[in-house]
């Protein structure tokens, strides 16, 4: 009986979307899952760190139903099952082969950051979706060039902008591409002038908001692109080796492949693919040379030449080659698998302060904890003895969808009250799970960011409640100037027996800045 590849697709990703709705609610929120969902509270025309399609991603279904980890993560999901269908067609588009493009489908989804990707929702999930389209787009503009084409090719730019600035690497490529095929007239023809339009009517809201803020986001990203730092191969060699791991060894390698063999296609859409994948590739191996390049930035180089990769390995005559394919899915599968199991169970006593799962457990009873305290509005001796919080214990808001910003009236006479961190990346999830409590949250540090344009009152006058972790801690009678300062309470986030993480909260009163 003949296999429909294409029906097996749509199981195979049915049956991981499923996994991955079910794993969604069962662990915290990162730093930056957390901070995006707060471009949906603070909701505006763009942001410092990025455009706003994040966020404007996030709002529905916060106005409609308000939050939880479930409801954070859900878009990410819808994108990822979406971008598995078109690796399909993609792959099918040169291979020609069902099974060849049903395996590149699993081979994506093997991968460590991609699955990441497919579950947690960064801005750069939506430029793994739009790739698709607009090459398509691309390569029908350089066969035919009719209106409709390049009207939609001004909405996906339009959208990748709105998506993340880096998605002006998109243009390169197609440019290249119609030299390439010798349609130099294209480049500046009426059809193109009107993308062009399309797609800065649409980024119009990023350029409107940063006049309005002093071109904070592009001397933001500026001071990531052309950082005031010497070259350092040591960076370079830490990013590349971080992708390594991060997207599985051996499909890293496959990529890697992938851009070799298609080097010397003559299949258009592979052709068009290694421009984009050398574009991106360049870009993030020069911004490597002066800062750490994060995993996913360069993901979508990782999206294309994977399956291209895995189509050269299967499609070749060696059975060496294929036999690495399968070894490489199998094991970055079985994997991926594992540690969709691990995060829900969180298995395993790590010793104390080295639990992986550090970064996604405890600030739900951080910041409870902290209310209560807040609340109480007084010091409670430091003497006593040490309170362990264990992760996972049920609360009110628990599996509440409901979860919505409250305003706490401390009452007239009252000093005003607020919870304090002295990191940025404390901040996002402070602010997310402070919201069925509704204190002002303050990020106390010397980096102009987000935090910034967010904190709409100044700190001074408040009684800080200041939240010191084992990893993030400020001496704060030395470091502020307060009237007095007195430890509250002292907390273990405790999993499996394994102390995570442990909490000093410590009162600034009347806070007046630092020395």
């Amino acid at each position: 009986m003949k296999i429909n590849w294409e029906r097996m697709t749509f199981i195979f990703v049915g049956i991981l979307t499923l996994l991955r709705l079910a794993v969604a609610p069962t662990f915290g929120l990162g730093v930056d899952e957390a901070h995006y969902f707060l471009y949906a509270r603070f909701l505006d025309w763009s942001y410092v760190d990025h455009p706003p399609l994040v966020g404007w991603t996030h709002w529905p279904l916060y106005a409609l139903f308000g939050t939880n980890e479930f409801l954070v993560r859900l878009p990410a999901i819808l994108l990822f099952a979406g971008v598995s269908l078109c690796i399909y067609r993609f792959t099918f588009s040169f291979s020609e082969s069902g099974l060849i493009s049903f395996l590149s489908v699993v081979a994506v989804n093997s991968s460590f950051i991609l699955n990441a990707m497919g579950i947690m929702l960064l801005p750069d999930c939506f430029l793994l979706l739009l790739i698709f389209p607009l090459m398509t787009t691309i390569l029908k503009i350089a066969g035919e060039g009719k209106t409709r084409h390049f009207i939609y090719l001004g909405l996906l730019l339009g959208l990748a902008g709105l998506a993340k600035y880096t998605a002006i690497l998109f243009v390169p490529p197609l440019l290249i591409f119609l030299l390439i095929k010798k349609r130099y007239k294209l480049i500046f023809s009426p059809g193109m002038l009107l993308a062009a339009g399309i797609a800065l009517l649409m980024v119009s809201p990023v350029l409107y908001w940063n006049m309005q803020n002093d071109y904070i986001s592009f001397r933001y990203q500026g001071g990531h692109v052309l950082a005031a730092t010497s070259p350092s191969i040591k960076s370079f060699l830490v990013s590349l080796l971080t992708q390594f791991g991060a997207y599985s060894p051996f499909l890293f390698l496959m990529a890697f492949y992938g851009l070799y063999k298609g080097w010397k296609s003559k299949d258009d859409r592979i052709r068009l693919s290694v421009l984009f994948g050398v574009v991106i590739l360049m870009f993030f191996f020069y911004s490597s040379l002066y800062e750490r390049t994060l995993p996913h930035w360069p993901s979508l180089f990782y999206l294309l030449f994977i399956p291209v990769g895995g189509y050269y390995l299967l499609s070749a005559g060696s059975s060496k080659k294929r036999k690495y394919f399968y070894f490489s899915v199998g094991f970055s599968l079985t994997i991926t698998l594992f540690l969709y199991a691990a995060l829900p169970a969180k298995w395993f006593t790590f010793p104390d302060y080295k639990s992986p799962f550090r970064d996604i457990v405890g600030f739900e009873t951080i910041v409870r904890e902290g209310d209560a305290i807040i609340s109480q509005g007084r010091s409670v001796r430091a003497e006593l003895p040490l309170r362990d919080a264990t992760v996972g214990r049920k609360t009110e808001r628990d599996g509440n969808a409901s979860m919505r910003p409250e305003i706490r009236d401390q009452g007239a006479g009252q000093p005003r009250r607020a919870l304090a961190v002295t990191n940025w990346t404390m901040g996002s999830r402070m602010l997310y799970y402070n919201l069925p409590y509704g204190h002002d949250v303050f990020v106390i540090d010397d980096r102009k960011d987000q935090f910034d344009v967010w904190q709409k009152a100044a700190p001074k006058g408040y009684d800080l409640l200041f939240v010191n972790t084992h990893f993030h801690q400020v001496d704060v009678p030395q470091t502020y100037r307060c009237d007095s300062a007195e430890p509250a309470k002292r907390i273990d986030i405790i999993l499996n027996g394994g102390k995570v993480d442990t909490i000093d909260y410590i009162w600034c009163r009347n806070f007046q800045g630092p020395k």
